[in-house]
């Protein structure tokens, strides 16, 4: 979690040691306390929030016992976005280890399944004793990025009518092949196949990036890290607190997954501007609502 504090604008906190020596000297307290849910037993959860700069809060949440014994069991940067990113139904799973989340968005508009954490962790809780199937149709995406480059953008070409029509049978060619429908397989596979056969033509004479116009895949087995290339829409600078180190946040558009992500000066090489592409690692999350 270190780096994405430091995506964040807290790289004083280079160790465990400086973590916990900031979190219980500044967080935990009575004036930054969130929320309380009571959990199994006589263990109460409490999330606190302390505001490390514009948008951009360090978000902790704890175990309370009657004895007055408080421990911390997580605690990350958190992003705050006001716009939907999408109206479709978010399940939420909780994680093996238990008291953390993910959210999971299969959008056949993007066409990929969306893996994300879940940063309203409390709220969710309240939400789900209401809503046992846990289903939400409100999610809102952010993200920190814990490294990355600016590269330059791709001539775009014009969409026309028969484009959109083709974006859209493609849409539900994705719905039908989920639904086990053999002839949509089939047509994807094919079209799967002769866009492979397409860029293997074209990256003999041409960089991967000028064929590559966005993208968003997961890294590593940790299943809400991505690694993505994204056209900048919009650009806005805070400042941290702590540090009073400039950091970027980057209205991204990934494969038509749009989503807001702070990314410290330090962590970012080369100067973004809208339009310019954003080429790195990313730690994707969510809240959802109902």
């Amino acid at each position: 979690m270190h780096r994405y504090l430091a995506s964040a604008g807290l790289n004083q906190l280079k160790n465990n040691a400086d973590v916990d020596k900031f979190l219980y000297g500044e967080l935990i307290c009575g004036e930054n306390l969130y929320a309380e849910y009571k959990n199994e037993g006589e263990c109460i959860l409490k999330e606190y929030r302390l505001s490390i700069a514009e948008n951009i809060s360090l978000i902790a949440i704890t175990e309370s016992y009657p004895s007055g014994r408080e421990r911390i069991i997580s605690y990350f940067p958190y992003l705050h976005q006001n716009e939907v990113f999408s109206a479709e139904n978010c399940t939420v799973e909780e994680h093996i280890a238990g008291e953390s989340y993910s959210g999971f968005i299969e959008d056949y508009k993007i066409g990929i399944s969306i893996i994300f954490y879940i940063s309203n962790n409390l709220d969710y809780r309240k939400m789900a004793e209401t809503n046992p199937d846990k289903h939400f149709n409100k999610t809102y995406l952010s993200a920190f990025g814990s490294e990355g480059r600016i590269i330059l953008p791709i001539e775009k070409k014009q969409i026309d009518e028969n484009e959109f029509k083709t974006n859209k049978d493609s849409e539900n060619l994705i719905e039908a092949a989920k639904e086990g429908d053999e002839n949509a397989i089939e047509i994807l596979t094919e079209a799967e196949m002769d866009t492979y056969s397409e860029v293997m033509k074209r990256i003999g004479n041409e960089d991967v990036y000028s064929i590559v116009e966005s993208s968003c895949i997961p890294s590593g087995v940790e299943c809400d890290i991505y690694s993505v290339i994204g056209e900048i829409e919009d650009i806005k600078t805070v400042k941290s607190i702590y540090t009073s180190e400039l950091i970027y946040i980057l209205k991204l558009n990934c494969n038509d997954i749009v989503f807001p992500m702070a990314i410290a000066e330090s962590c970012l090489y080369g100067v973004p501007e809208v339009g310019r592409r954003f080429k790195g690692k990313i730690w994707l999350q969510g809240r959802v609502s109902e």
